[in-house]
């Protein structure tokens, strides 16, 4: 791979990338946000991994997953009895999962077959449903939620492994080897390939160049009014970034205080019934000598999204009014929010797992309770917040601020 000039879609600074070199990663020398990576990977060979895990996956949704047991009463369930227990009620809940943990990283691996091994070229549309697929597929969160139930589950009752179990967890180990490998751009550039002529050394907004925040192509802004490959309309910075994150920020506050007050979950042991919320289950964890899982829950439901709600009024605030000194830390923070967002959703998968699981008929159920709604709601309007902000705009401010002294 030659020498090529890009625009950092972090900082807007055009950055020279030197050759490829196995094992050694790009970034950029201004705001040091990962331009290239170290270990790059063809879509023709995730295409071949992506195979054996749809046959792991279909082979472990109807095999037995894992089995409890409790006063002589004993219940095995596979991931398919998921979505019977929670098509009653819990529709919506049953539909949001559904999506990130099977439907969406079905297509996502079916789409890299298609154009790793099929040799399909692929079109606009195609390219969009990779990432849309790409960006809600939270499968890692789910293995992670399946640890913390089983943790859970083992202080109330006996519970055994079956093969579904350990075919679901290889299938979801390879997938995120494939989601990780193949992310939207390399896809996008399936499609159409940007060769911009850039001069190293200098931002993006002043050559006249923009990158599309939406597909990562790199184009003339005064020559096209659109996108030439996702046909976003064309400006320099994404519009009314801070009024709409703002916007989503308020919504997020609204639902967070019933989200962390009522119940997430009810537990109904021997006929009596416990509402139990996040701060709850936290203690209780703590209480089965499980400190670490404890931790790893207060900080993804409690403290990640307060954090990130705090840190995007924060950017707005300062992109807004203040001059900014320390662009490179606020730049560093701000893909930190974007990177955790997504784990606050592990009490909402834990819940569901365990709903799904603990059914002793007369002993022992759990059912989902309403804040687990307001939280899964809180989760995602803030990834979305945080992927609406333009991280461009603290960098803006910055070399505005040295400008002017």
């Amino acid at each position: 791979m030659r020498k090529r000039v890009v625009l950092c879609p972090s900082c807007d600074q055009a950055v020279m990338l030197p050759a490829y070199e196995r094992g050694k990663k790009s970034v950029c020398p201004v705001c040091g946000a990962l331009l290239r990576s170290g270990h790059l990977n063809t879509i023709h060979n995730s295409a071949i991994c992506a195979i054996g895990t749809l046959i792991l996956l279909f082979c472990a949704i109807f095999q037995p997953f894992l089995s409890i047991e409790s006063y002589g009463m004993y219940h095995e369930i596979s991931l398919a009895s998921i979505f019977t227990v929670l098509k009653a009620d819990w529709s919506l809940l049953l539909s949001i999962f559904l999506l990130c943990t099977f439907v969406l990283p079905m297509i996502l691996l079916l789409q890299q077959i298609l154009i790793g091994l099929c040799r399909q070229h692929p079109e606009k549309i195609f390219c969009f449903i990779y990432q849309a697929c790409h960006r809600c597929c939270m499968v890692d969160v789910f293995v992670f939620g399946v640890i913390v139930s089983l943790v859970k589950l083992t202080s109330m009752a006996t519970v055994s492994f079956h093969a579904g179990f350990y075919l679901g967890f290889a299938a979801s180990v390879l997938l995120m080897y494939c989601w990780l490998k193949v992310p939207p751009q390399k896809m996008w550039d399936e499609y159409i390939t940007a060769a911009p002529k850039l001069q190293a050394g200098m931002r993006g907004e002043a050559q006249g160049y923009t990158r599309c925040r939406h597909c990562g192509f790199t184009y003339k802004l005064e020559e096209h009014h659109h996108c030439p490959r996702c046909s976003k309309p064309s400006a320099y910075r994404e519009r009314h970034s801070q009024e709409r994150t703002m916007a989503l920020l308020c919504a997020a506050l609204i639902l967070y205080l019933p989200a962390n007050l009522y119940p997430i979950m009810y537990t109904d042991y021997l006929g009596s019934a416990l509402g139990s919320n996040i701060v709850d289950g936290v203690l209780a964890l703590w209480q089965m000598n499980s400190q670490g899982i404890a931790l790893i829950i207060l900080f993804a439901s409690i403290f990640i999204p307060v954090f990130k709600i705090a840190l995007l009024l924060l950017f707005i605030y300062l992109t807004r009014y203040r001059h900014i000194t320390k662009a490179a830390g606020l730049s560093r923070l701000y893909r930190l929010i974007a990177f955790i967002g997504k784990w606050s959703m592990i009490d909402v998968f834990v819940v569901i797992i365990m709903s799904a699981t603990v059914r002793l008929t007369g002993i022992l159920s759990i059912d989902p309770g309403f804040a687990i709604i307001a939280f899964c709601a809180v989760v995602l309007i803030t990834m979305a917040a945080a992927e609406i902000f333009d991280e461009r705009l603290i960098w803006d401010k910055y070399y505005a601020g040295k400008s002017a002294e």
